[in-house]
């Protein structure tokens, strides 16, 4: 396994983690399992839209700032710090946004798989 695709794991495997035991924790498997199909079909900005307008304390929300962090420096490196996501989506340039977009995808399929593997369902199994 590539250093960057480690990274993004290990990255992805510590945000499941801390919603393994979550009030919402299925409706995060849920949205999780639903990622990358949504980047794939809506495309990055249509998704960050949709899951931004879930609401505050959504794990809608939460999964976008996973996204954000993840595109900032210290990790993909792709967006600057101080840019919320949806800004930085906006207003960057082309190129930034569909490495941003393919970054979010690789992410997401991690996030979806450790998501599977370590979030049981409301009848308390996994798949």
């Amino acid at each position: 396994m590539a250093i960057r695709e480690q990274e993004r794991a290990r990255f992805a495997l510590a945000k499941v983690r801390e919603r393994v035991d979550s009030p919402q924790a299925d409706k995060f498997k849920t949205q999780l399992v639903k990622l990358p199909a949504r980047l794939h079909t809506s495309g990055f900005g249509q998704t960050i839209a949709f899951y931004l307008s879930a609401g505050r304390g959504s794990p809608e929300e939460s999964i976008c700032m996973w996204l954000q962090e993840w595109l900032r420096p210290g990790n993909a490196n792709i967006y600057q710090a101080d840019l919320p996501l949806v800004d930085a989506i906006t207003g960057g340039n082309p190129a930034q946004y569909r490495r941003a977009a393919a970054e979010a995808r690789a992410l997401a399929v991690w996030l979806k798989r450790f998501a599977e593997a370590f979030i049981e369902d409301q009848r308390g199994t996994r798949p």
